[in-house]
């Protein structure tokens, strides 16, 4: 399959799932009009090509908390080492995401450890060991306001959007009855390869039974204790330039700049941050072109705020644990760090 062969059709189930990546086939061909033994075909051609996928991740994750620590990295790498070393890190399950960009620095990279401890030993120890890695800097996540799961393909008309968002908000969300065990962490660890992975494939793989698995999921799902995600590759998403800024803000103005940041339809992450950068914005452009654009806009709209680094984007190797080809399809998965401590089972 390739991207010729994708059609309008696709563009629809693929936005549908990003609204409600583990809606049944039955509802999502009611939402979308057309039968359910077609969706999912589709969707089976399109996870097959490695065009999209889903997973899943601890909402710690997903909502920045405080039991979680983040951080990014910009490295730069021996000249000609760039891929490999890039290729190295996404090998690494504290390394979510590893972007190959052109600008001050070689890679950008994303990174998830369970507490600021296991982040510093990470810093001083695997990731510097890295062969090729000449230097990096970092910055600290504080708050997660925007990321990926939130980006949308928009190929959707908005009377069927608010259909599919009012149908996953029906899930209803429960507070705690018990604490999370290995069990929950299992289920997770399966969903974090195959966000849809039906109850079935869920039991084999943790050793228990399809009720059970049933009953975990739904209890993970609906206490909030994990996020569900679709991705797609860049080629799809009609948006293939990546670029990320960070940026100095004066603290006054950094609640109204991060609002001003999170509307725009091109971000996909907005962080408040310490260290290099107070904030750090990603987005997806149509065009190289559309970049000058998008500075002198920012520029005009966020006069206050020091641009101190843009790095644009000429390959993504690993994207929240799912390894990519040069072209943004899915070709592999490393599972991202386990938490010491269960899912949180409270609400976002």
């Amino acid at each position: 399959m390739d991207s010729s062969r994708i059609t309008p059709i696709d563009l629809r189930i693929l936005h549908a799932l990003q609204i409600y990546p583990r809606a049944s086939w039955a509802l999502l061909g009611e939402a979308l009009g057309i039968s359910p033994a077609t969706v999912a075909r589709r969707w089976a051609r399109l996870k097959e090509a490695g065009l999209a996928w889903t997973s899943a991740y601890p909402s710690q994750v997903r909502d920045g908390a405080a039991d979680i620590a983040g951080a990014y990295v910009f490295a730069s790498c021996v000249p000609g080492s760039a891929l490999e070393t890039a290729t190295a890190l996404a090998e690494h399950s504290e390394a979510l995401s590893v972007e190959l960009t052109v600008g001050e620095r070689d890679l950008f990279i994303t990174i998830a450890t369970p507490n600021r401890a296991a982040l510093g030993e990470y810093l001083l120890g695997p990731l510097s060991a890295v062969p090729g890695l000449l230097s990096f800097d970092t910055t600290l996540l504080a708050r997660l306001h925007l990321e990926g799961s939130q980006w949308r393909l928009r190929a959707l008309p908005p009377d069927i959007s608010h259909n599919l968002r009012a149908a996953a908000g029906r899930q209803e969300r429960v507070p705690p009855r018990r604490p999370a065990d290995e069990v929950d962490q299992q289920v997770l660890a399966v969903l974090g390869e195959d966000g849809r992975a039906s109850y079935a494939v869920i039991a084999a793989a943790c050793g228990i039974s399809e009720s059970m698995a049933r009953r975990r999921t739904e209890s993970l799902l609906a206490s909030g204790g994990i996020a569900v995600r679709c991705d797609v590759a860049w080629e799809i998403a009609g948006w293939p330039v990546s670029t990320t800024l960070a940026a100095r803000v004066p603290p006054e103005r950094l609640p109204e700049t991060v609002r001003g940041f999170t509307v725009l339809p091109e971000a996909r992450m907005v962080a408040s941050c310490v260290g290099v950068a107070d904030l750090l914005v990603s987005l997806w452009l149509p065009s190289v072109q559309n970049i000058p654009r998008m500075a002198a806009a920012i520029a005009g709209r966020f006069p206050d705020s020091e641009m101190r680094r843009w790095l644009t984007g000429v390959r993504a190797v690993k994207r929240v644990g799912r390894l990519l080809d040069a072209q943004g399809r899915a070709t592999g998965w490393v599972a991202p760090f386990q938490s010491s401590t269960p899912p949180p089972e409270g609400e976002r």
